[in-house]
């Protein structure tokens, strides 16, 4: 069975050239691996002239869509793998596992493993616990998806017939995600093979990216709410538990609420404390009060404690089961403070969406969707 391998890129990814060297050394004989550069760097291109692959070079920067729905075009293989230039597959078999784990089934998303050892390598192997486990349970339990993560995943030329091609969206992943949902294409989760995948470089560029995911999140829901509503109503426990998994800074921020007790209430015990250092029979009363609040503070610990323990059962669990390591020191720091900032910079995402109506993000490039929008590219 032919495969072909289809890697978008902007300029050349740091990764790129070793990982055309992984898949043109591969040792499954029937495939092409076409690579779409944006805005190519010299030197690059001329490492990639020297080996056997189909190579796009684009003076603009069309977008990672345009590359993909491109590159498509011009694949003739029965199966498409779809990799970022950042990753890095985990094997001289990864092409012939695809292929064995792809029989009868028409899309499916590749296991990614976070590398690095600083501390953002370690927040963000986290979130991909959760990614990973995610999909793993719509494998399990629908045998279909709403949304993968676009950095390898797989598809049949048959399930791209069904689908269409890629659409403008700022998730693009998301959004076609939904649509394999939709033709009722069966999904499934590939544990091994799998490929490592680098987390930003940066803090800074960390931000930028959750950006981006966080408006494509508020996009895909403004634009397709009514499916998503649909999906929820008919699996009601199913869809909270993975809203549960996927953020669980639900729980903490709820317990912070409960810590937030009414402003008159601090202002009376402030007025309170002051007039019984000159009529201490209103101690009794002030101390009342600080009980309250202290009660208050005390039963947001106690949630956010027990819920970290729960979690952390939780995690563990899908960790062990994804084949993911778990460190319950790195998990407190992302339980306590990475993912409750990864939520509000979500919310914040929404909030960009839904009320002020600002659907751009800067150095992305989404590209206009013509009269055809939806022709499909096979």
């Amino acid at each position: 069975m032919k495969v072909s391998v289809i890697i978008p890129s902007y300029g050349g990814g740091r990764r790129l050239l070793q990982l055309v060297d992984h898949l043109v050394n591969n040792n499954h004989k029937e495939k092409e691996v076409i690579v779409v550069i944006d805005q190519p760097r010299p030197e690059v291109v001329k490492e990639l002239r020297k080996k056997p692959v189909k190579l796009i070079l684009r003076d603009e920067r069309g977008g990672k869509v345009t590359a993909l729905n491109e590159a498509v075009k011009q694949a003739t293989g029965d199966i498409f793998i779809f990799l970022d230039d950042d990753v890095v597959p985990n094997g001289n078999g990864f092409i012939e596992g695809i292929v064995e784990k792809m029989n009868g089934y028409h899309v499916a998303e590749i296991r990614k493993v976070i590398i690095g050892k600083s501390l953002l390598a370690r927040m963000v192997h986290y979130d991909y616990v959760g990614y990973n486990y995610g999909n793993y349970l719509f494998w399990k339990h629908l045998k279909r998806c709403v949304g993968f993560n676009g950095a390898a995943f797989v598809l049949t030329r048959e399930g791209v017939k069904r689908v269409g091609s890629f659409k403008p969206a700022v998730a693009e992943d998301l959004e076609f995600g939904l649509r394999t949902f939709l033709a009722g294409l069966d999904f499934r989760y590939i544990i091994t093979p799998y490929v490592y995948n680098d987390p930003p470089p940066s803090w800074r560029d960390w931000f930028k990216q959750r950006v981006r995911w966080a408006v494509g999140a508020a996009l895909w829901v403004k634009d397709h709410w009514r499916v998503l509503a649909r999906l929820i109503m008919q699996n009601p426990v199913f869809a909270m538990l993975i809203l549960l998994f996927l953020l669980p800074s639900l729980i903490t921020l709820s317990a912070a609420l409960l810590a937030n007790t009414n402003l008159m209430d601090k202002i009376a015990l402030l007025v309170l404390l002051s007039i019984s250092s000159f009529h201490p029979g209103f101690i009794p009363i002030a101390a009342a009060l600080s009980y309250k609040l202290l009660y208050a503070l005390i039963k947001a610990v106690i949630i956010s404690v027990i819920s970290y323990f729960a979690y952390s059962i939780f995690y563990y669990q899908a960790a062990k089961r994804v084949k993911l390591r778990f460190n319950p020191l790195d998990f407190a720091i992302y339980f306590f403070v990475y993912s409750p900032l990864w939520f509000l910079m979500l919310l914040s995402g929404f909030i960009r969406v839904f009320v002020f109506r600002r659907t751009t993000v800067s150095d992305w490039v989404v590209p206009e969707e013509d009269e055809e929008g939806s022709e499909k590219p096979v």
